[in-house]
């Protein structure tokens, strides 16, 4: 799901007065780097829907290419794209209908099928990648060394809060610590 947070009604929503400043500073910093996260994911679905692809046939193929010779699962797959097995069947339905991979019976135990990547899906997979590449090194130009290592520890102390807050009652799980003093 997309959220659309160059609203600035959200902005003045969560703004109300009363906050203290610390709230009103997580609160703009989250809206950045929601705005951004949305922005980069936006551009990235309409670039590769351009070229026939979607981040979710792009992770499925990739998947396969580092697992040939071997084959994988359905459920193997949406464990690894971190997908429910619905959203999977239809990511390898689209892309057996192109060609690009084939259902291939299980060899331990023919009640069950695997998927194999196929000639045309690695060579469409390595058509994708220099995309990939060029955005990647397109969004990060003017950082140096140092920026990547401070945005890199940021996001996991930001993926720890997130991994807190999905464990909270309100979102069906316990809570495991409190948010860190300011």
């Amino acid at each position: 799901m997309n959220f659309n947070f160059h609203n600035d009604s959200i902005r003045g929503i969560l703004r109300n007065p009363g906050h203290e400043e610390a709230d009103i500073s997580d609160i703009e910093t989250f809206l950045a780097f929601a705005r951004l996260a949305n922005g980069i994911f936006r551009e990235m679905n309409s670039d590769l829907a351009k070229r026939g692809a979607s981040q979710g046939r792009v992770i499925v193929l990739s998947l396969l290419s580092r697992s040939t010779p071997h084959d994988m699962t359905p459920s193997e797959l949406a464990l690894l794209a971190d997908v429910t097995r619905g959203t999977m069947t239809g990511l390898i339905d689209g892309l057996e209908r192109d060609g690009l991979i084939e259902r291939v019976a299980h060899k331990g135990d023919r009640r069950m099928v695997t998927v194999r990547l196929k000639e045309d899906g690695q060579a469409f997979l390595d058509d994708i990648l220099p995309y990939y590449k060029n955005l990647i090194k397109t969004l990060l130009s003017d950082f140096t060394e140092e920026d990547h290592e401070m945005m890199r520890q940021l996001l996991v102390k930001m993926k720890g809060s997130f991994e807190r807050i999905w464990q909270a009652p309100e979102c069906g799980g316990t809570v495991k610590g409190e948010p860190p003093e300011k």
